[in-house]
């Protein structure tokens, strides 16, 4: 049940269950916490959850040696965006794994954009890995590292990254850095990663929108309107946007460009009207996809 809530994201119903748990005199174990702590990081009023949690753990010494569940707690802290108290958890562990370090490495990632620091300071991670604890970086540390310095703007140093690992990049790592490139404006590694992109997977009609949105936000008018042309040449169609709102009573499913549900037209009239709404309050308006 607490696994199910967990995958559900419904984090005061699995809180609720664990203090029932409690009550009726069941001892959790090291799995059962595992398994509800990744809900505690979605949103800032889940991690006062994840908090109760860390403390329940602290004050039991039975789970001192239980890497799995130290690992969840800095993987929650990092993906929150508190970076200090990963960094906390991460010090108090007498025992580290490749799992350890790929949580701190894109804990610092995410927080990379505003704090120049902790760019350094996920570099120096990674380098210590191998040169004092002797764990050898997998692909995923890597791709932990182009992220990092994608996110800063460092875009040559994750480009350095990509050519010099020991393992072959994933469309998932041309597809950061080609992100990367969109936000920070650099077209020529864009491009670059972009070729590399649609060698592997040219399939996918949503590296082609990343690559469209580079070039619309770069203001390359030609290249974004040869883009196009090439999509609609193979075929190649966006995936459909899709929305699921709660409204109370249930959930409502609003698919873009559905003309098959019966209230379209008073869901065409709100949408204008906040459109307008938006543009009265100064919207900027973007020309991606």
């Amino acid at each position: 049940m607490l696994s199910g809530y967990s995958r559900m994201d419904r984090a005061e119903e699995a809180s609720f269950l664990f203090r029932e748990m409690l009550c009726s005199g069941i001892e959790p174990n090291y799995i059962t916490i595992a398994s509800i702590l990744p809900l505690c990081c979605a949103r800032v009023a889940n991690l006062q959850h994840g908090k109760e949690f860390h403390c329940y753990i602290t004050k039991r010494v039975v789970f001192d040696d239980y890497l799995l569940l130290w690992n969840a707690l800095v993987d929650m802290y990092a993906r929150s965006g508190k970076i200090l108290e990963a960094k906390r958890v991460f010090d108090s562990m007498s025992k580290r794994d490749e799992v350890t370090y790929t949580s701190m490495i894109a804990g610092y990632g995410v927080q990379a954009c505003s704090h120049s620091r902790l760019v350094i300071q996920g570099q120096m991670l990674f380098e210590k890995m191998m040169s004092v604890y002797g764990i050898t970086p997998r692909l995923e540390h890597y791709a932990c590292m182009v992220d990092l310095y994608g996110r800063a703007g460092l875009l040559n140093k994750a480009k350095e990254i990509i050519t010099r690992m020991p393992y072959r990049p994933t469309s998932a790592m041309w597809a950061t850095l080609l992100g990367a490139c969109r936000i920070h404006g650099n077209i020529d590694i864009g491009e670059w990663a972009a070729e590399k992109l649609l060698e592997m997977r040219p399939e996918n009609s949503g590296y082609y929108v990343l690559i469209a949105n580079m070039y619309a936000a770069a203001g390359c008018w030609n290249k974004l309107a040869r883009v196009r042309t090439f999509m609609r040449d193979l075929g190649v169609r966006k995936a459909p946007g899709c929305a699921w709102v709660d409204v109370g009573d249930g959930f409502s499913l609003f698919l873009v460009g559905d003309t098959t549900n019966e209230l379209r037209n008073d869901i065409y009239l709100l949408l204008d009207g906040l459109t307008e709404l938006m543009k009265d309050a100064d919207s900027v308006v973007n020309e991606e996809f």
